[in-house]
């Protein structure tokens, strides 16, 4: 047979005490550790998604600036073109007349 020390067999209820009420503590808290690192994980995926948003949105706009200073020539071409048109449908209703 196995010897157990006398100081075992003194406390032997408190012994299988303490480990029944560690095991009731752990089977409580799980549940808390499982909702904790579901939290993360969401918290880790919000992350991701903001980074992922802030790129395209920076990405955006570095394109619509880009567009916009070749949109300005353009715009400023049809001006002209169109001063033009302007100017010489004036000579010919000068002319016309």
């Amino acid at each position: 047979m196995i010897v157990i020390p006398d100081v075992v067999k003194e406390f032997r209820h408190e012994i299988v005490v303490s480990i029944m009420v560690s095991g009731f503590l752990g089977g409580v808290m799980y549940p808390f550790r499982k909702i904790k690192e579901g939290w993360k994980n969401t918290q880790a995926k919000l992350d991701a998604v903001s980074v992922e948003l802030t790129t395209q949105r920076t990405n955006c706009l570095t394109t619509l600036q880009r567009q916009g200073d070749a949109q300005i020539e353009i715009l400023k071409d049809v001006s002209q073109t169109l001063r033009d048109m302007h100017l010489d449908q004036k000579e010919l209703l000068g002319r016309v007349k």
